[in-house]
């Protein structure tokens, strides 16, 4: 939410610290929980969490210094350089969901249809994430 005049604008900064000491957190309990338990089911839960919540503690940071040390930057050069890499990976990860999909529709016992769901979600979040890439690139190019 936009802060109204006369408000203070959000400490963007401060709230992401915040998340980080919630992330910490996570990381430290999910790695209890598997030093607690045997079951695989579990413990490969508690794993891709903790690998998660670390994941975001270093994307908190880079949005952290992207406000209070560099900005972030991105030039045509940049992406000229690296974009037929990006185009094949876009590639890679549209097979895997579709490969992902096809395992979820013939499988029919629980736990493995749920860790295949999370699965599909990630490589469709990768996907995003590359979209993204593309949005910048449109803006760079507007005319591309």
């Amino acid at each position: 939410m936009n802060p109204k005049p006369g408000e203070a604008p959000v400490d963007l900064a401060a709230i992401l610290r915040s998340w980080q000491a919630i992330e910490t957190a996570s990381i430290e309990n999910t790695t209890k929980v598997m030093e607690k338990t045997k079951n695989s089911l579990i413990r490969t839960v508690m794993q891709i969490i903790r690998s998660d919540s670390e994941t975001h503690y270093k994307v908190q940071q880079a949005l952290i210094d992207s406000l209070e040390r560099e900005a972030f930057s991105l030039t045509p050069e940049e992406l000229v350089e690296i974009w037929d890499m990006v185009d094949t990976h876009a590639e890679i990860e549209k097979k895997t969901i579709a490969l992902a999909e096809k395992a979820l529709q013939g499988c029919r016992l629980l736990a493995q249809r749920n860790l295949l769901a999370y699965l599909i979600e990630d490589e469709k979040k990768h996907d995003r994430l590359l979209s993204q890439l593309e949005d910048f690139k449109r803006n760079l190019y507007p005319y591309a």
